[in-house]
């Protein structure tokens, strides 16, 4: 058999400094879906919202005080707290912030509601309510999505509405 013929010398390598290489820009977007679990407290949180529609907080054993949403600790005591309590579905608006306008969306106000109930705040949506009512204290309803479309999502909430 005879010998593999010999390759042909490679041209010199160029340093790469001597290379005009003009920078380009490529303009795209990269979908990255992605989902986490929700945990223990937070999944029956958003769980019972599904399917029943209302709200819900845990109540501390030790101190007593209702955190809205559930956290599975105590955030004064570092107590473990399991006594789920329905709260709302009226509350009082405590502050609130506006996301200003963008080309595809109307301006919103997110606001802090304290539910009836709870002693701690959710940040959620205000829906529907004029610049000139809102106020410390106003009075709110939480407005939840028909069971027919609740999947187990904060966005089950759709938001907040003066009473």
């Amino acid at each position: 058999m005879p010998p593999d013929p010999v390759p042909a010398p490679l041209a010199a390598p160029v340093p790469i400094a001597a290379l005009t290489i003009e920078p380009r820009a490529v303009e795209g977007r990269i979908r990255i879906p992605y989902r986490w679990p929700a945990g223990r407290t937070a999944g029956a949180f958003l769980a019972r919202l599904r399917d029943e529609g209302r709200l819900y907080g845990l109540r501390c054993p030790r101190c007593k005080q209702v955190a809205v949403p559930p956290r599975p600790r105590c955030l004064a005591c570092r107590v473990p707290s399991e006594d789920w309590v329905a709260v709302g579905p009226e509350g009082e608006l405590l502050s609130w912030t506006t996301a200003p306008a963008a080309p595809a969306r109307p301006a919103e106000v997110w606001a802090l509601v304290r539910l009836d109930g709870a002693d701690t705040a959710l940040f959620h949506r205000l829906l529907d309510v004029p610049p000139d009512r809102l106020r410390v204290g106003l009075r709110v309803r939480a407005d939840v999505a028909s069971p027919t479309v609740r999947r187990g999502a904060i966005t089950d909430l759709i938001g907040f509405c003066a009473v």
